[in-house]
């Protein structure tokens, strides 16, 4: 995690000698190290950051700027996700940064304009920070900052961090059918917890045996895919009187998916800490 100094107010060069007696004295010595400063404070902070073994990278804003300082030779992850197609880049990075330090910085880059505003959203929208965007060569690119989680009460009073996919179709629909646990896995790529509601024709999914028979060219067998999403910690439930009707019992559903009644979907309904999605 990358040491934070404030300096609002010092003006240069005492930002810079500032700088350099922080440098000279961490605890940890090669840390990564940011200094947020006042417009105009970081002039000759590069000969300072040289001095000391360190490359310097600037984000501005209208009231600060941010220097950070990155020991020389540490490079920043990079990921390029040309070619790839929705939800893939944007299940990639999060599985990227969430294996990143906070604080630690990946570039995504891709020759469609359209993917990296889309992995931008996804980022933003999972609590991290984009802090550089431009073009280099034929590819768009982006750099995503790892920041720290909110706490679960903290995250609840600003925004709703969980997913709820409502699915009333059933393996009869195999795109619907499909975008249930597509959407469920870019979903938990951006630290979304996301339960499931499975009702009326959309209990068969869950019915054994039933999505092991979907497959489409260019996905995984539906089977797995739910496989995975439940193994990444989504609560799948099916409606008991949907199933009822169908003839379903709790011991025909696949691994992971429960039967739960009408008072389960309304609690969820309410929930604000919810976003709702329809299939």
């Amino acid at each position: 995690m990358a040491k934070t100094v404030r300096a609002i107010g010092i003006p240069a060069p005492n930002a810079g000698i500032l700088a350099g007696n922080v440098l000279k004295n961490l605890d940890n010595p090669g840390e990564e190290v940011r200094f947020v400063l006042s417009p105009g404070a970081e002039v000759g902070l590069d000969a300072v950051a040289r001095k000391h073994g360190y490359t310097l990278e600037f984000t501005k804003a209208d009231a600060a700027v941010e220097a950070r300082m990155v020991p020389s030779g540490k490079s920043m992850e990079e990921v390029d996700v040309s070619g790839d197609f929705c939800p893939g880049p944007v299940i990639t990075v999060g599985n990227i940064l969430a294996g990143l330090p906070v604080g630690e910085r990946l570039k995504v880059k891709s020759t469609s304009a359209d993917t990296i505003a889309d992995v931008a959203a996804a980022v933003t929208s999972s609590g991290s920070k984009v802090v550089g965007e431009g073009v280099e060569g034929d590819r768009h690119y982006l750099v995503a900052e790892k920041a720290e989680k909110q706490a679960a009460g903290a995250a609840a009073a600003v925004d709703r961090d969980r997913v709820l996919i409502v699915q009333g179709n059933g393996i009869g629909n195999a795109e619907r059918a499909y975008a249930t646990f597509i959407f469920s896995k870019v979903a938990q790529s951006m630290g979304r917890k996301v339960t499931i509601f499975l009702l009326m024709d959309g209990v068969s999914i869950a019915k054994k045996g039933n999505a092991a028979a979907v497959k489409h060219p260019a996905f995984d067998r539906l089977d797995r895919l739910m496989a995975e999403v439940v193994a990444a910690g989504a609560t799948v439930y099916a409606c008991e009187l949907s199933a009822k009707f169908r003839g379903i019992e709790q011991a025909d559903l696949a691994d992971g998916v429960k039967l739960a009644g009408a008072a389960t979907y309304l609690q969820l309904l309410s929930d604000p800490a919810y976003t709702v999605v329809n299939f």
